[in-house]
């Protein structure tokens, strides 16, 4: 990227905020941005096998200050619980997450609570 190009990007930022930008590269070029590695950090894993079983996992947050539920970021403990074999698999017909939080009083420690069912068939 030129400066020319950056500086057009940033046209409505401040003269501090555009000279900053500029220095930083030095070279005027974009980097490289790193490929999505998948599940690189922590590898392939075999967990056990999945015998037609279905679960049901609830992830609980209790906290002083509520979310959106969108934000609650139960995808990485629901990976986790995958990696750790707790669960064979997340696919939907699989395994069903719901997701609920409740707010703490004052003081009151906040808590994320981990629960997973076995469904029957």
């Amino acid at each position: 990227m030129t400066n020319d190009q950056l500086n057009a990007l940033l046209a409505a930022a401040s003269d501090a905020t555009r000279q900053l930008n500029l220095q930083i590269g030095g070279t005027g070029t974009v980097a490289v941005v790193e490929h999505n590695p998948r599940d690189a950090t922590v590898g392939a894993v075999q967990v056990q096998a999945g015998g037609g079983q279905r679960f049901l996992v609830r992830v609980t947050t209790r906290r002083s200050r509520l979310v959106d539920e969108d934000n609650l970021c139960e995808k990485f403990v629901v990976d986790l619980l995958r990696y750790a074999g707790v669960i064979p698999d997340d696919a939907p017909g699989t395994t069903k997450i719901e997701v609920a939080q409740e707010k703490t009083r004052k003081g009151q420690e906040e808590v994320v609570t981990l629960e997973v069912y076995e469904l029957p068939d």
